[in-house]
């Protein structure tokens, strides 16, 4: 059976890997913004809280993420920029999500 984006497909990277999980489980409802998260996830990519909301932010080191900074930097241009505001909206609910999952 084949998968969709409706998983974490790096849960090797446990340090958020409960945030990928809610993320693509729970918040994303779009399948362009899924498959976007899910291929950046796969590639390497991480969730960082920072100033109040999530942010992606890229392992660099060819055995666990990107190859270089400018691999990343060539994803993030081709794929995640075009989606920048489904991205921002989907994190800024993932930050929401766990704040109620948090407090129950």
């Amino acid at each position: 059976m084949a998968h969709d984006w409706r998983w974490d497909p790096r849960p090797d990277l446990v340090s958020d890997h409960r945030l990928w999980e809610v993320l693509l489980t729970q918040v994303v409802n779009d399948d362009a913004t899924g498959w976007t998260l899910n291929a950046a996830r796969c590639g390497g990519a991480t969730l960082r809280w920072d100033n109040g909301m999530y942010h992606i932010v890229p392992i660099i080191d060819p055995r666990l993420g990107f190859d270089s900074q400018e691999d990343w930097q060539s994803f993030r241009e081709k794929w995640l920029v075009p989606m920048g505001k489904q991205i921002a909206k989907a994190l800024k609910s993932l930050g929401k999500a766990c704040d109620v999952e948090q407090a129950s």
